[in-house]
């Protein structure tokens, strides 16, 4: 029978000097370097959508037990118009670098990211830059041409797959006047040739009725050619939220599953495989069972059956967004975007960004799983 141990939490980033300045971390991202330092992404700014949010790295050579901010990803006053960004590292085969994400123009700094008279989102791109010197210097991020007008949510980290191909997945946003012309889909990226140029011509995610948004989607390859995507699901028109889902391909991403309830009333969730046919899933739940929730998933012929689980992040913030507008959901979120990485020998990092005293912070969490 699986176990999940707690070991002990810390914290990755907080303000340290609250009472100078407002500085809150939110959306971190980590990585293994081939040096066997660790690297995290995490957006930093005034506040939860300001318009100086942008992505900063930190990092560790203790396994995480400490951490030194070392400074921006690049410098966004360099661009002709103001923006603010979010991206997050991956380490390629070779050894270097490449940071995906994406970014909103900020025109006007007293204007968040939701627009509440359209339920829109700000005009944007999404993003990708490279490093090969372990994350100490970045190249200027380059857009990331689009067939479709919508933004893609492109939130987690891209994926290089066994073929070599470079994956990343994403939600599509609505439109700044409210409008979603391609549906409420998921749409993958694909490079063959280390992130210098994308195709985004498939659709992950679609439901038969086309009422799902696939939010905050994760992605895992288990087995040669298997991935699967765990998605936070949600219908924009009626605001509902329903339960996390997942995805199936098996051909390297190319054609993929009717989705697959979970059963977990999850939000922005995350996975990595264990072997076999295992999952370690995490999930930011809400309901009934506010907190970050840790399971791992016997996933066996794309059954999901849960085999452990345990919760590491408490109660300590019921908001629920249940029966709120997007606009409304982005205000009263308290902790979020949980994420997986792990360090060898059934030693795990998880982290995620919440707001405790009124600041934003980045917590981590060190687990064992057996």
């Amino acid at each position: 029978m699986a176990e999940i141990r707690y070991v002990e939490g810390r914290i990755l980033y907080e303000n340290p000097k609250p009472h100078v300045r407002s500085r809150h971390g939110y959306f971190p991202g980590l990585t293994k370097l081939p040096s066997g330092e660790l690297l995290a992404t995490l957006l930093i700014g005034e506040a939860f959508e300001s318009a100086d949010g942008t992505t900063y790295f930190a990092r560790s050579s203790d396994a995480g037990q400490s951490w030194s901010v070392e400074g921006k990803l690049y410098e966004a006053t360099t661009l002709p118009v103001p923006m603010s960004d979010c991206m997050k590292a991956t380490v390629l085969a070779d050894g270097s670098l490449l940071a995906m994400g994406y970014r909103f123009q900020r025109d006007d700094p007293e204007q968040s990211i939701s627009l509440p008279v359209t339920g829109g989102i700000l005009p944007g791109e999404d993003i990708v830059a490279f490093s090969d010197d372990d994350g100490c210097t970045w190249t200027q991020p380059k857009p990331i041409p689009r067939s479709r007008p919508e933004l893609y949510e492109l939130s987690g980290p891209a994926v290089q797959l066994r073929s070599g191909s470079v994956v990343a997945i994403g939600a599509l946003y609505k439109m700044p006047d409210g409008s979603n012309p391609s549906g409420q889909i998921g749409v993958l990226v694909r490079s063959e040739d280390g992130g210098r140029t994308w195709d985004d011509s498939t659709v992950f995610f679609q439901t038969g009725a086309g009422n799902l948004t696939p939010f905050e989607p994760r992605l895992a390859e288990m087995q040669d050619g298997r991935l699967v995507a765990l998605v936070w699901a949600y219908d924009q028109a009626a605001d509902r939220h329903y339960s996390n889902h997942v995805v199936v391909s098996e051909d390297d991403g190319h054609t993929w599953s009717q989705p697959i309830d979970t059963g977990v009333m999850g939000q922005a969730s995350n996975l990595v495989w264990l072997g076999g046919d295992r999952l370690l899933t995490i999930h930011a739940h809400r309901g009934d069972e506010i907190g970050i929730y840790v399971r791992v998933v016997d996933f066996a012929s794309n059954n999901w059956r849960v085999t452990a689980e345990t919760v590491i992040y408490g109660q300590a913030a019921r908001q629920t967004a249940e029966g709120q507008s997007a606009a409304e959901m982005f205000k009263s979120l308290r902790f979020g975007q949980p994420s997986l990485l792990a360090l060898g020998d059934g030693e795990f990092l998880a982290t995620h960004w919440c707001v405790e005293e009124g600041q934003g912070k980045i917590r981590l969490h060190q687990i064992a799983v057996t």
